[in-house]
């Protein structure tokens, strides 16, 4: 009688009559139903990406002011994982647990005019707590001198009131007369196992 390892596989046994071709069968009919039933238990976890892709434009802005970055929509929502304020500048997961947030902004350098190499992005929970930035020192430009910016953290949520938003400043003394940002995401990934 064939012995089984702890996931159930069966081997053959000294004692056993030598049958390859049953005992291959049946290792091979036993791995393949454990496969479907570890398959079977994989779910995709809760997550969502919120997407800005509309030009927004800043004019004035003060070193150190904190301007939100609008989103439009959800590029995906797995599992009705979180939810938008009215305005689409919060995005809030619905259920309670630890949360990953990854964060990017494109910035373009105008026509004429320098990169846009004095900004920061920053990751905010409830708009006052910082979970990261990402600012001079994480710039890369592009070709054309636009400036890409990511960032990323995580934070415990409530699944009811807590909410995570991206906002842009300058990291420069002086003003910033003008300036637009392009493409922005935020994709939240729920790391609580349920």
């Amino acid at each position: 009688m064939p012995a089984t390892t702890s996931r159930g596989y069966p081997y053959p046994v000294p004692s056993d009559p030598a049958d390859v071709p049953q005992a291959l069968g049946d290792l091979a009919g036993a791995i393949d139903g454990d496969a479907q039933t570890v398959y079977n238990g994989i779910s995709s976890r809760p997550s969502a990406k919120a997407v800005g892709q509309t030009t927004a434009k800043y004019n004035n802005v003060v070193s150190g002011s904190l301007r939100g970055l609008p989103f439009e929509y959800f590029d995906f929502n797995i599992g009705g994982a979180a939810v938008s304020d009215t305005q689409f500048y919060r995005v809030i997961p619905k259920l309670p647990g630890f949360w990953m947030a990854f964060g990017a902004a494109s910035f373009p350098k105008p026509a004429g005019g320098a990169s846009a190499i004095h900004t920061a992005i920053v990751l905010l929970l409830n708009d006052s707590q910082v979970i990261s930035r990402s600012g001079i020192n994480g710039n890369t430009l592009a070709a054309d001198g636009t400036a890409q910016l990511v960032t990323s953290g995580g934070a415990f949520c409530n699944g009811t009131t807590d909410y995570f938003n991206l906002v842009w400043t300058p990291t420069h003394t002086s003003t910033i007369p003008s300036i637009t940002v392009n493409n922005r995401n935020l994709t939240l990934i729920r790391m609580t196992q349920s």
